[in-house]
């Protein structure tokens, strides 16, 4: 993996940890046999995303992620990934999870997005769950920290 093509931001008030951010990346990579070329990871705030999803979604309202792909070959991922704290720290919440679990299943699931995997029907949607439950529990069985 060439971590110079990794970028990962972040513009909230809350602790994100780049390391470990990059880490469920290698696992990724490592998981789905791809390569990262350049990637852009983006923790952002609801005022930030409501903005964002209404000038490239034209959807009304926050939204917990939005990612854009780059590049057509799905086995070299060129992309950007922008998730919303905010909505986030809801949902974690509502589903009483840590809000670092919430955060590593965004991430998993904009990388998800990267690789192809879609989230438009209810099909692709438990697909999609199933991966990043997958993911989420090899974390946990291999004592990997994030």
């Amino acid at each position: 993996m060439k971590t110079a093509n990794i970028s990962i931001d972040n513009i909230t008030k809350s602790r994100i940890c780049r390391k470990k951010t990059k880490k469920l990346i290698m696992l990724f990579e490592d998981m789905h046999k791809c390569n990262v070329d350049t990637l852009s990871i983006s923790f952002i705030n609801d005022e930030e995303m409501i903005d964002l999803n209404k000038e490239h979604l034209k959807h009304e309202g926050s939204t917990d992620i939005i990612t854009f792909t780059y590049e057509k070959d799905l086995n070299n991922l060129d992309g950007e990934i922008l998730i919303c704290v905010d909505e986030a720290k809801r949902q974690a919440r509502q589903y009483k999870v840590k809000l670092i679990n919430e955060l590593n299943r965004l991430v998993f699931h904009g990388l998800l997005h990267l690789i192809g995997y879609k989230d438009q029907t209810k099909k692709e949607k438990e697909i999609m769950h199933k991966c990043e439950n997958e993911l989420l529990k090899y974390l946990e069985e291999n004592n990997i920290k994030s």
